[in-house]
């Protein structure tokens, strides 16, 4: 399915699904119709809800909804049908474990590095300190290899 929404294209075709779920994943001998929702990823980051529903009559309704990596994240941790903690992590980084305390650091760069990470922040619709925590995670696991 292709949808353009406030002129961007999110299209279930050219993305990449993620993760979801459709009533036949939960009880498929109670079904006399299917539906589901599923999260993809464009291949520039950007995260989509697709909704479906098809019955046998020849109705169906089928939405796309465009989503921050918060709401994405939101959603993945409300989903209870299935378990999507790998999911989770693999986007949005290692999760404090309850209770874990999170450390406040003072850092110095030049105002040239402060705009161009401003910038791709923004573009992955992060504020500046997800974007740099993410980053540095990710930087950690490549290392560890």
């Amino acid at each position: 399915m292709k949808r353009i929404i406030k002129g961007k294209t999110y299209n279930t075709e050219t993305a990449t699904r993620i993760c979801g779920w459709d009533n036949w994943d939960i009880d498929p001998s109670s079904c006399s119709f299917e539906y589901g929702e599923i999260i993809y990823q464009t291949r520039y980051g950007a995260y989509f809800l697709y909704k479906y529903a098809f019955t046998n009559d020849e109705e169906s309704s089928q939405t796309i909804t465009p989503l921050t990596p918060t709401e994405t994240q939101e959603w993945m941790e409300n989903v209870t049908c299935i378990d999507l903690t790998k999911h989770i992590e693999e986007h949005f980084g290692e999760m404090p474990e309850a209770g874990m305390s999170e450390s406040r650091i003072t850092l110095r760069m030049p105002d040239s590095l402060k705009s161009k990470i401003e910038i791709f922040a923004k573009k992955n619709q992060q504020s500046l300190n997800a974007w740099i925590v993410k980053t540095l995670e990710k930087s950690i696991a490549y290392e560890r290899g």
